[in-house]
């Protein structure tokens, strides 16, 4: 199949030179079309967009200047001339391929909603009874955009229509049922989504990789269905599937919500397990970004493990990758995490440590117009320096957060409605301890990894 597209792109092109000698508008623009088909089947889109693109400028051009349309009409009427041949071609059939052609090359490059604007442009192309066969692939088209691109009703409208093609390739079938599963777990059609799945598990014994996938969505339904530990199961099976077939992307993507199910249930070793592999294949595929995020992760992993010096040491180690990247934000909230774990020491060092964190991540955010988390960082300090005894340095602290915070338009506090009440509370409590109070044991509280702060004491 390849060499027979290779054999059509250059005849395409010979022919196009012989026409350009010409001068054959027409014909030029005729075989960057038949080129561009066959470099789709090569797997070469931008190149054949670009053919694509010249091809529709001839046909502009040809019909800008009449001279195509007077000299048709001409042959039409006119028993002594030869028919209408390819150099006076039909101009709307070849826009229709063209057109048709950019579509599917917009969306081989999965530029989505260009690919749609195309499918559009070319409708108006492909109307009449002799171009039922054009409308079907103009059609297809647009259901691989609906069915990569698309929610819902039009994704899975698509993926039914795909189905019920009797001409279907049984492994194209089985990757659109899968699809079609992924879709109605997005649509919280759960039950569905697990019989589609479970069927695509057991029909593809000779393709692991979708096996894994599925699996995967397998997982995602259980777990909306609050079967936690056969989702996990059925998570951790696709996880270690990808990894056997050394999917570092599938990996690394799969890898932060995983080992949250396992943190948030109580088994951090195999969360921790989980982060080590996608660690690997993040460094495989020499992905900075991911490596830094699955090390945070691991470090606040490890902290709900109890583990305080693995926990410091793997969010340093995030800081590090985030530098060098550079990324300021991944490395703030790296730093951030390092803070949060510092301050459960009650030693004055850890403790100056975690405030020096606190202001250098606070800083990065602020410079980054991330004015609720630089808020959030005055509000930890704040509430760190209280739990010292720092009390003047605290009341700064929680006065600037309070300001910070009221800066920021409501709707962005919405996530955080507890933090303002909860500056207030404690800004009222060292009002007392300067009047020769003790603070109550709810006072200062901290806000944690989430970046929360819950009024203490509610």
């Amino acid at each position: 199949m390849r060499d027979q597209a290779e054999a059509f792109l250059t005849d395409a092109r010979a022919r196009e030179q012989a026409a350009r000698a010409q001068g054959q508008s027409y014909s030029v623009a005729l075989q960057r079309t038949r080129a561009a088909q066959a470099l789709l089947a090569l797997g070469r889109p931008e190149e054949a967009l670009a053919d694509l693109d010249a091809s529709l400028d001839y046909l502009a051009m040809l019909r800008d200047d009449g001279e195509h349309e007077r000299q048709r009409l001409l042959h039409m009427g006119s028993l002594s001339l030869p028919p209408v041949g390819e150099e006076l071609g039909d101009l709307d059939s070849l826009e229709a391929w063209a057109r048709i052609g950019r579509a599917a090359a917009l969306a081989r490059l999965g530029r989505w909603s260009d690919a749609r604007v195309a499918v559009d442009e070319a409708r108006p192309w492909t109307k009449g009874f002799t171009r039922r066969g054009l409308r079907k692939q103009l059609d297809a088209i647009a259901d691989e955009i609906a069915r990569v691109d698309g929610a819902g009703a039009e994704a899975l409208g698509a993926l039914d229509r795909t189905l019920r093609d009797p001409a279907l390739p049984d492994a194209d079938r089985r990757l659109a049922r899968y699809e079609r599963a992924a879709h109605l777990v997005e649509e919280g059609r759960y039950d569905e989504a697990t019989r589609e799945a479970l069927v695509v598990i057991r029909d593809s014994d000779d393709d692991p990789a979708l096996t894994a996938r599925a699996r995967q969505v397998l997982g995602a339904a259980l777990a909306a269905q609050g079967m936690d530990d056969e989702a996990d199961a059925t998570l951790r099976a696709a996880f270690d599937g990808f990894r056997s077939l050394e999917d570092h992307h599938a990996v690394v993507a799969a890898a932060p919500g995983l080992a949250w199910r396992f943190a948030e249930r109580d088994q951090g070793r195999q969360a921790i397990e989980v982060i080590d592999g996608a660690l690997m294949s993040a460094r495989a595929i020499d992905d900075r970004a991911s490596e830094a995020d699955l090390l945070a992760t691991r470090g606040t992993t490890y902290d709900l493990l109890g583990d305080t010096e693995a926990a410091i040491d793997s969010f340093a180690a995030a800081v590090r990758v985030a530098e060098r990247l550079p990324d300021p934000i991944r490395a703030a909230d790296a730093r951030h995490g390092e803070a949060i774990v510092r301050t459960r020491s009650a030693d004055a060092h850890e403790s100056v440590e975690a405030l020096s964190l606190l202001d250098t991540a606070g800083a990065a955010y602020a410079e980054a117009g991330l004015a609720e988390r630089a808020a959030e960082c005055s509000h930890e300090a704040a509430a760190l320096l209280g739990r010292l005894g720092s009390y003047d340095a605290s009341r700064q602290r929680y006065a600037a957060a309070r300001a910070a915070y009221l800066e920021i338009p409501e709707v962005l506090r919405a996530d955080d409605p507890d933090a303002i009440p909860d500056c207030d509370f404690n800004l009222r409590v060292l009002d007392l301890v300067t009047q020769g109070a003790t603070p109550p044991p709810e006072a200062f509280g901290s806000g944690g990894h989430q970046m929360r702060h819950v009024r203490a004491g509610a």
